[in-house]
């Protein structure tokens, strides 16, 4: 009795230290969330600190992920949109299946991401996404949230009267809750365009302050922008002005990027509109500046593609694993089956070999020898049939990847014609006057010498146009009412072009490229729910 008692004491010294860490490291993390939320709309980058911490500490994937989206609020606070949709899809790997209300959460920042770096279809499809999930729980606070957020890409996009639906029915929400956050959030969306400037000017003012009772200095930033807005529209110039310093430098102490570009964008308006044209200058110079600094597509498509990548890798190994079970399964299965037939293939032997004569075992030997022969042909014209088909598999595949990889030298070609270009261009800023017009004559003529570049590009869209003949044909049967150029914009889809490439391909901007794909998808009549490229390629 006295040894089971030692025993026992020991066990406890040997778990109970381990079990206490356990506990201080769940109560720590989750003080580092408190703070990093506590922080969030007063200083993003003391709350991106503790989310940090926290993720690090994290023993589970449900805290590394609440982890990771307080992070991705705090980045996206301080207008660094790829690095928060960089920890959106992080978080969205961890999250589990059954915790719908992250999960939303998730699909709402992430859709504010998209909608900030110009993919508005992107944004849209993943703000139906939250609404759906927080329906499905009947979440009424967080399916504001997601209205209010859709009011804003709305207003991205133009479509006032859409965005104003939303903007409204987030607020009423709000406040039948007495939500006052997301009060002041709802009334300083709904004075982002212009309107009742009266009521706007009344909205604006309940949203300050409600802010500076809340002390969320980062949403008193954009309060003051939009205050300095509405002074512009109503051409109430000083109070503009007043209101834009006062919100610049509430912006930058806490170092509000994507605040301070808005700043930018008014001051300049107002400036322009008084007759300081030099401050104006000044104000559109600094935001082209900080926009091209915050607003990076090619980071954004490194974030997705290694994604991609490590998807595609986690379903290639799960298909490597099930083919090795597959063929551990054939294996025993032919075992078993060749002992079956040894066993069968003996006794009839012996059989035959004690009631027919040698004259009829021969027999029968070589009408199994001629059933063998004849297998064993059809066996090897099966395999030369194989054999073929996997030829022409490999043809087709190098095929695609040498058209791909001509497309490839196609876009780097194009690129670096241009980056010569734009060093000639940038030599002559630092020419004489009369030394200019030598050097343009000279960049003109190396332009000429490379304007082959454009029968190139026809010369590939001719070669998709080839292919699509038959797509197009389809496409015209089900959609007679297309014009010729949604129908050129989907046979582009259809071979996987991403928007800038398309831009690339045909001369326009990726902006247009995405407003035509918009028309596209409403003249085909998809809901926003619909993949437009899947529906594209099952033509």
């Amino acid at each position: 009795m006295k040894n089971i008692s030692f025993y026992i004491i020991g066990l406890l010294f040997l778990f109970l230290p381990q079990f206490i860490h356990a506990q201080t490291t769940d109560t720590d993390v989750n003080s580092f969330l408190d703070k990093a939320e506590k922080e969030l709309y007063t200083n993003p980058q003391q709350a991106a600190y503790y989310a940090t911490k926290a993720r690090a500490m994290a023993t589970s994937s449900s805290q590394q992920s609440q982890a990771l989206y307080i992070y991705a609020q705090a980045e996206k606070l301080l207008g660094d949109f790829d690095g928060c949709i960089q920890a959106l899809y992080e978080a969205d790997a961890l999250v589990s299946k059954n915790e719908n209300d992250l999960k939303g959460h998730i699909y709402n920042l992430m859709s504010v991401g998209y909608c900030n770096l110009g993919d508005y279809t992107k944004a849209i499809n993943l703000s139906d996404k939250a609404i759906s999930l927080f329906k499905t729980e009947n979440d009424s606070l967080n399916l504001a949230l997601c209205y209010n957020n859709r009011g804003i890409i709305h207003t991205y996009i133009n479509e006032f009267q859409q965005a104003e639906r939303f903007l409204k029915q987030a607020l009423a929400i709000n406040r039948s809750s007495k939500n006052l956050k997301s009060i002041a959030s709802n009334l300083n969306n709904l004075c982002l365009f212009e309107g009742n400037i009266e009521e706007q000017l009344e909205w604006i003012n309940e949203a300050i302050i409600i802010n500076k009772h809340l002390n969320a200095t980062w949403s008193l930033g954009e309060n003051y922008n939009n205050l300095g807005k509405l002074y512009y529209y109503a051409h109430k110039y000083p109070q503009a002005i007043a209101a834009l310093e006062k919100a610049y430098q509430l912006a930058l102490n806490i170092g509000a990027k994507g605040v301070i570009c808005d700043n930018y964008e008014y001051s300049a308006l107002v400036y322009s509109a008084i007759g300081d044209y030099r401050t104006a200058y000044e104000k559109q110079t600094s935001l082209y500046a900080l926009s091209k600094e915050i607003q990076s597509e090619n980071k954004l498509r490194t974030v997705e593609q290694r994604i991609a990548q490590e998807k595609l890798l986690a379903q290639q190994q799960k298909e490597e694993l099930q083919q090795q079970e597959y063929k551990i399964r054939l294996l025993r299965r032919n075992i078993v089956t060749i002992l079956i037939v040894a066993a069968l293939v003996a006794i009839i032997g012996f059989l035959l070999h004690q009631r027919f004569k040698r004259k009829k075992k021969i027999q029968l030997l070589n009408a199994q020898y001629r059933i063998e022969q004849s297998e064993h042909e059809i066996a090897k014209l099966k395999m030369q049939r194989q054999k073929a088909e996997l030829e022409n598999v490999q043809h087709a595949l190098e095929t695609s990847k040498q058209e791909t990889t001509n497309f490839a030298v196609f876009l780097q070609s194009r690129n670096e014609l241009l980056d010569k270009i734009q060093e000639q261009v940038r030599q002559g800023y630092r020419m004489e006057k009369q030394e200019l017009i030598p050097h343009l004559k000279k960049i003109n003529a190396f332009i000429s010498q490379n304007q082959t570049t454009n029968k190139n590009n026809s010369m590939t869209l001719q070669t998709i146009d080839e292919k699509m003949k038959e797509f197009l044909a389809h496409l015209t049967e089900r959609h007679p009412n297309l014009t010729q150029g949604e129908k050129h914009l989907a046979s582009l889809l259809r071979v996987n072009l991403s928007t800038k490439e398309i831009a690339m391909l045909t001369g326009n901007t990726p902006k247009t490229i995405n407003m035509n794909r918009y028309r596209l998808r409403k003249a085909l009549g998809l809901s926003s729910e619909e993949d437009l490229i899947a529906y594209i390629q099952s033509i």
